[in-house]
């Protein structure tokens, strides 16, 4: 089975095996981005499931699809966002927040130390910013990709990561500099 044959039977035939198959073929890349944008291998998991369960209900109703994984992003993204937002608000009402060493430093840099300081910088962007940074330079996605899987324009794409450079760089030569 391909990807076209398996969104196939989830839109005409409303047959599970095809999301399954989707689920099997693009739950380790959903993971990857889940953790990149939280930071947390555990809230992780559990959003990368609630977002396929919301893409199971919601392929149904769709009347076709190319291609699945950035619909699927676009539902990954608003959960892990959302989640994000209310954890701002918690922590806001607690005083306290998550702290550093929960968050997966070999995703980035060899050296523990250097990997703390490039993940507390990126903690600091704004999620949009440590979102484009994440798929450009950590997953090597391309300008294209960025852009179908956020649907915003190519120059679009290129403008945020200009922007979300120069905040990464400020950020990162702030947490050196501590």
């Amino acid at each position: 089975m391909d990807e076209t044959a398996a969104i196939d039977l989830c839109l005409h035939h409303r047959d599970p095996a095809g999301f399954e198959y989707l689920v099997e073929k693009y739950r380790r890349e959903a993971y990857v981005h889940a953790v990149s944008l939280l930071g947390n291998q555990e809230d992780a998991a559990d959003l990368c499931q609630e977002a396929f369960t919301r893409a199971f209900i919601a392929i149904r109703k769709l009347p076709q699809l190319d291609h699945f994984y950035p619909w699927f992003y676009r539902i990954l993204r608003n959960c892990c966002l959302n989640f994000l937002g209310r954890q701002k608000t918690a922590d806001r009402y607690a005083g306290e927040t998550e702290p550093i060493e929960s968050l997966p430093p070999s995703l980035l840099l060899e050296q523990r130390e250097d990997q703390l300081i490039v993940w507390r910088a990126l903690r600091a962007l704004v999620p949009q910013f440590r979102e484009i940074l994440i798929m450009k330079y950590i997953h090597g996605h391309s300008y294209e990709e960025i852009s179908q899987n956020l649907h915003i324009p190519r120059g679009t794409v290129m403008s945020r990561l200009y922007h979300a450079r120069k905040t990464f760089r400020d950020a990162y030569l702030q947490e050196v500099e501590r």
